[in-house]
């Protein structure tokens, strides 16, 4: 054996045992006050998180521990353990992500974007052309998963800033094949900060938001609609998208400065798309039938007499839709097809999503989550409880998954607020937008997937997400601090 393979069978050795000296750790505290029980199911979680975190195994993979160690330490039933995983974030971000893939498969993302950027005007100079690419993909990471819009944008962006920077110097004498390397790592992270301030924006667009809100209403008195969530979170992104772009213009200048044809290049890009499929416009029917489901309950009246259209019942509806709707009579074939259903969903997130809940829920019903938020009342002063969530939150996510940070912070934050009398629906809101991760490429599928565009360093992306980082979590305490309260009912629902 090398001396390379050596060091890599002890490295995967090493991850492999940090879920149980994590599980060990815990189990051997003296925790005065829990139980047993809820103690053993809290080393147990500890061991999932160790795994999320050094990825000795996939999420999914690691997600299936609690049906094995709950069963084996006599703390609850295979049986009943398996009840816990029928969570129905399951089906609800299974529809998002087959929507997403339908937008995506048929061209109808890459038309929205350069249809948008095509406007005279729109893409003028450099530093507007990153504020666009910015905006326009915060507008189709709203509608689809934040890794499938940086898939989506970061070929179309990557295009336009090269097309752009050989225009620009041939209008200003510069010799062929000068390098613009700041502005093709501005137009690089514009796809990822866009994505990522468009995914607070609706419950659809990252997957720990339903995750936030679906916790959110099995531990607390609150609830929030698809319809309060993306009100929020529309003045949310909105507050954003300039730190994102004055970080980006401070920290990597363009050098690229008046573009003289942008409109032209996309007009270009778009007359060569050519008229709408039947596949688009058949995506196009399916979304505004679920924007129109979701924004009847927040019709005055309309709950009390459809009670079983809520946020989580429209994704399915939209699937099933698509698997109807044909694109062609004669050869049979609709919108999606059965392959469609393995490649267009990412199984391991979504059963990291749903063991998470299952075993927060777990640690719930056995008193943890009761334990953990009356311990920690004892000296959390109620004041500090968002900026805990806010500052804490994104420096784990940065560690392992957004999603597993959203449901660890969510499981033991909405406890404490509860037993604080404080408003648990604000903390929902800071703890999804800032699981969000922007300094490293291996924190995420969509910072992995902008850095793999091959003009970011890793330099340049620590650089520009540590300080977005810092001041897009201050911004996003500040603002939910101040609008949640404000608007009231319009943001979230008290039940009693």
């Amino acid at each position: 054996m090398t001396l390379e393979k050596s060091n890599q069978t002890i490295k995967l050795i090493i991850r492999i045992l940090v879920g149980p000296a994590v599980f060990f750790i815990i189990r051997a505290l003296p925790l005065a006050g829990l139980e047993p029980n809820a103690q053993y199911a809290l080393a147990v979680y500890g061991w999932i998180i160790g795994w999320w975190a050094c990825t000795p195994v996939p999420w999914a993979v690691a997600g299936l521990l609690p049906l094995i160690l709950f069963p084996l330490g006599g703390v609850i039933s295979f049986r009943d353990t398996a009840v816990l995983y029928g969570q129905r974030v399951f089906f609800f971000l299974m529809g998002c992500m087959l929507f997403g893939y339908a937008f995506q498969k048929h061209g109808l993302a890459k038309r929205t974007a350069i249809s948008i950027l095509s406007i005279k005007g729109m893409a003028k100079s450099g530093n507007r052309l990153i504020l666009m690419i910015i905006i326009i993909s915060a507008i189709v990471s709203a509608i689809v998963d934040d890794a499938a819009c940086v898939a989506i944008m970061i070929p179309i962006a990557m295009a336009l800033a090269r097309s752009t920077a050989e225009s620009y110097s041939k209008a200003n004498g510069l010799p062929e094949g000068t390098k613009h390397n700041k502005f093709m790592v501005s137009a690089a992270l514009a796809v990822l900060y866009g994505s990522f301030a468009g995914g607070m924006a609706t419950p659809a667009g990252v997957p720990f938001n339903p995750v936030a809100i679906s916790l959110l209403e099995e531990f607390t008195s609150y609830q929030i609609s698809f319809a309060q969530w993306t009100l929020t979170g529309i003045i949310l992104a909105a507050f954003t998208i300039p730190v994102f772009y004055l970080v980006l213009r401070f920290l990597s200048t363009p050098e690229v400065k008046e573009i003289p044809d942008a409109s032209g290049f996309f007009k270009q890009e778009k007359k060569e798309l050519g008229p709408m499929s039947q596949g688009e416009k058949n995506v196009v029917v399916v979304l505004v039938i679920m924007i129109i489901l979701w924004l009847i309950p927040a019709i005055p009246g309309v709950t009390a007499r459809l009670r079983w259209l809520d946020i989580w019942i429209v994704p399915p509806i939209g699937v099933v839709l698509l698997f109807l709707l044909p694109t062609s009579f004669k050869k049979a074939e609709m919108t999606l097809v059965p392959k469609d259903f393995g490649g267009g969903v990412n199984w391991n997130i979504l059963f990291l999503v749903c063991s998470g809940t299952a075993t927060a829920a777990a640690i719930v019903n056995l008193g943890v989550a009761s334990w953990i938020g009356n311990s920690m009342a004892n000296f959390i002063h109620v004041g500090i409880l968002p900026w805990v969530s806010g500052f804490l939150t994104p420096v784990l996510s940065h560690l392992t998954s957004g999603t597993a940070m959203a449901t660890m912070m969510s499981t033991i934050m909405y406890p404490i607020s509860e037993s604080l009398g404080y408003n648990s629906a604000i903390l929902a809101r800071i703890i999804a937008g800032v699981c969000l991760s922007t300094a490293l490429p291996w924190a995420g599928a969509a910072p992995a997937a902008a850095f793999s565009s091959g003009e970011l360093t890793f330099r340049d992306m620590f650089k520009c997400g540590i300080v977005t980082t810092v001041l897009t979590s201050f911004v996003i305490v500040v603002v939910s601090i101040i609008i949640i309260p404000l608007l009231g009912s319009a943001a979230f629902t008290f039940v009693g």
